[in-house]
């Protein structure tokens, strides 16, 4: 098995100068079981990422990516979509002060 997650997340953990037990309390996962990630003895879920990202200093996506579940070219678009949802409501609620100047 390629163990390249596991070589990331240990030169990560090091690179911030924690310990296996000082991620384990950061993250909330057991410190042999980070180890046997880092040997890639194990595979994470979707959920040991999660609690993985914040302590070690990546993107939820990122790590994603790093583990095969994303493609790596994939792009985060809730951005964007956050900026259209956002261009929305503003033109919304242009339109109906608009409405309501016209009423005056």
């Amino acid at each position: 098995m390629d163990n390249t997650l596991g070589l990331i997340l240990r030169a990560r953990r090091k690179d911030k100068g924690l310990k296996l037990v000082d991620l384990s309390e950061l993250s909330g996962l057991h410190h042999s079981h980070i180890a046997r990630l880092e040997r890639g003895e194990r595979f994470p879920t979707g959920r040991t990422l999660k609690k993985l990202a914040e302590p070690l200093g990546f993107s939820e996506l990122e790590l994603c990516k790093l583990a095969g579940f994303i493609p790596r070219d994939a792009a985060d678009d809730r951005l964007d979509r956050f900026k259209k949802s956002v261009k929305k409501e503003v033109i919304e609620t242009l339109v109906n002060l608009g409405e309501r100047i016209d009423r005056l």
